[in-house]
């Protein structure tokens, strides 16, 4: 998860990339944190413990911020998940993952996971 292009650029093993090539202008304006209050929805966050791309810093700093504004949201962490655990880490991580979206969904969409629901 990335929410602050600013500390994500000093953090992340892609940070320099992600500010020399892809956010290239004022990049405190084009981050998510920049408009945390905006947000009302639900939120659910799995996070790899160990991800070197998207620092577990990026997660908390947006569970924080949502809690304090009283949005709904949920924060995991995968013990040494890396970037990628959902398609190599452990495989109870991996269930655990579909799992909880699965939970999410059927939590916050009415009629999610409803028999007859599905078009």
């Amino acid at each position: 998860m990335v929410t602050d292009l600013v500390s994500m650029s000093g953090t992340s093993d892609a940070g320099l990339f992600l500010k020399k090539y892809e956010c290239v202008d004022d990049i405190a304006a084009q981050s998510p944190m920049t408009f945390v209050e905006r947000v009302t929805t639900p939120t659910l966050i799995l996070q790899g413990q160990d991800d070197d791309r998207c620092p577990m810093g990026q997660a908390e700093q947006w569970f924080t911020a949502l809690r304090e504004r009283r949005v709904p949201v949920r924060l995991v962490r995968y013990p040494g998940g890396s970037h990628l655990f959902i398609v190599n880490g452990r495989p109870s991580h991996r269930r655990d993952y579909n799992e909880r979206i699965i939970a999410w969904l059927e939590q916050w969409i009415p009629g999610a996971g409803a028999p007859g629901s599905q078009s």
